[in-house]
């Protein structure tokens, strides 16, 4: 039996331990809070499990086998670290954070450990993605559009530049992520970004909610990605749209439709990649076999280094080039 800790006590976290409860061998023990009280009303919704004020009293208390990190952006503290110190495997959600010499620091301790990492770049395990990826080998690809068209999310600290990074680092990492899985490596970054609307309506917004991107990708492919926060909930569009000489294929959360002058195929996701990404996980735990992670913490620094990339050009109103970003 594979003993599992979180750290956070949000909508994530019950996500992720619904889909852990549908797993063999894979017992849930407990949880971190902001505070005591807080983890022990959580875990009272999950009898058999305890509430902790500190990662130390659930390592303390606990014989963890594996620990997720369920936090906002800058609520990691020193989790990574004490998870390596005391060799304990984790997954951690994305983004890594917003710290540009912590996330580094993580990075190179787990490197010199070997340390048992996933990030929660999750859409890299849907199987639409794999039919993706082998349907991109057959053709060349033009140009490559991104976008993560949304709604504002009501979370105080989502709305704070500082404390989430902004709409780039905290949703639109997922499509820099494909991007990357499925074209290779960006080269440089230039970015620019404005506060449309939401700020004319609550002044302690301080995020962009609408941002332009134009990567450069080592092999010289051009994408140009998009994102916004300002429309109503309840819509949006999530995807990635490539045109190539034979045709243009779309990639959504769910499906990916592929046009040619003769033909339209659609593909429909037949399983969760959630779940995927706790069984590749959990194998290499109980294992020690990687080979099924498909984003661990040291290939999510790449996405990771892409929005401070993004957050340089900004600020600087130039083009970035990624070796600018140091390792």
């Amino acid at each position: 039996m594979i003993r599992v800790g979180f750290i956070g006590t949000g909508g994530f976290t019950c996500h992720h331990v619904n889909i852990l409860n549908e797993l063999e061998n894979i017992e849930v023990v407990g949880f971190v809070g902001s505070s005591h009280e807080k983890a022990e009303t959580f875990a009272q919704g999950y009898p058999g499990t305890s509430g902790y004020s500190s990662l130390e009293n659930m390592i303390a208390n606990e014989q963890l086998d594996a620990v997720y990190i369920c936090v906002p952006p800058m609520g990691h503290e020193n989790y990574e670290e004490l998870l390596i110190e005391h060799n304990i495997p984790f997954l951690v959600e994305k983004p890594l954070g917003i710290e540009e010499a912590k996330v580094r620091h993580i990075k190179h301790k787990v490197k010199e450990t070997n340390h048992l990492t996933s990030v929660g770049y999750h859409f890299r395990y849907a199987d639409i993605i794999d039919i993706f990826k082998d349907h991109l080998k057959n053709q060349e690809t033009g140009i490559v559009l991104g976008k993560w068209m949304g709604s504002m999310p009501g979370v105080y600290w989502w709305r704070n530049q500082k404390q989430s990074g902004g709409q780039f680092n905290e949703q639109t990492t997922h499509i820099i992520d494909l991007i990357r899985y499925l074209f290779g490596e960006v080269k440089s970054v230039y970015a620019q970004e404005v506060n449309a609307i939401t700020s004319k309506k609550d002044s302690s917004v301080t995020v962009a909610d609408v941002g332009l991107f134009m990567l450069t990708l080592e092999s010289g492919l051009l994408v140009q990605v998009s994102n916004t926060a300002v429309l109503p909930g309840g819509i949006g569009e999530v995807g990635i749209k490539v045109y190539t000489e034979k045709g243009m294929t779309e990639w959504q959360p769910g499906q990916l439709e592929m046009k040619t002058p003769n033909k339209v195929e659609r593909f429909l996701a037949k399983h969760n990649p959630y779940k995927k990404e706790a069984e590749a996980f959990f194998h290499a735990v109980e294992t020690g076999d990687r080979s099924k992670i498909l984003s661990d913490y040291e290939e999510a620094w790449h996405s990771f280094k892409v929005a401070l990339a993004a957050e340089k050009s900004i600020s600087e109103k130039r083009l970035v080039d990624m070796n600018e970003i140091s390792e």
